[in-house]
């Protein structure tokens, strides 16, 4: 289990205008393009990512790996999702553990930014992919 690799799904990818990737991961390694099972959500400017465990209605959410560069770096991403670690219930996001699978078919641990609030009313991403819904 490797602590620092960190998947992104949302606003936080490299090819979102938001900014925020070049704010948060500059200097943070890309590892490999990733999915991982779940849905997404469009809450607003920004995704919400339903992890999912049974691969029969589960989907395939895209997104980036990156290997952080400092625990500080996992700090400021944590205070940028607005989330402690461990999450309080009010809070939108939970950082987790998870599995994802690379381009190539690698399995990887890293840590996700898992919504945590009802998704009741909130637009299907079906595509899966933030960036080309």
């Amino acid at each position: 289990m490797n602590p620092d690799l960190l998947f992104v799904y949302g606003t936080l990818r490299r090819a979102c205008p938001t900014g925020a990737h070049q704010k948060f991961l500059a200097d943070a390694g890309f590892i490999a393009n990733a999915q991982v099972r779940g849905k997404l959500y469009r809450v607003s400017y920004y995704p919400a990512l339903v992890l999912e465990e049974n691969a029969q209605s589960a989907q395939w959410v895209k997104g980036e790996v990156y290997k952080l560069a400092s625990p500080e770096q996992l700090r400021a991403l944590d205070a940028y999702e607005e989330c402690d670690f461990p999450a309080a219930p009010e809070q939108e996001y939970q950082r987790k553990r998870h599995e994802v699978i690379t381009a190539t078919g690698e399995k990887l641990q890293v840590w996700i930014y898992a919504y945590q609030h009802p998704i009741t009313n909130l637009p299907l991403i079906t595509s899966g992919d933030f960036l080309n819904p």
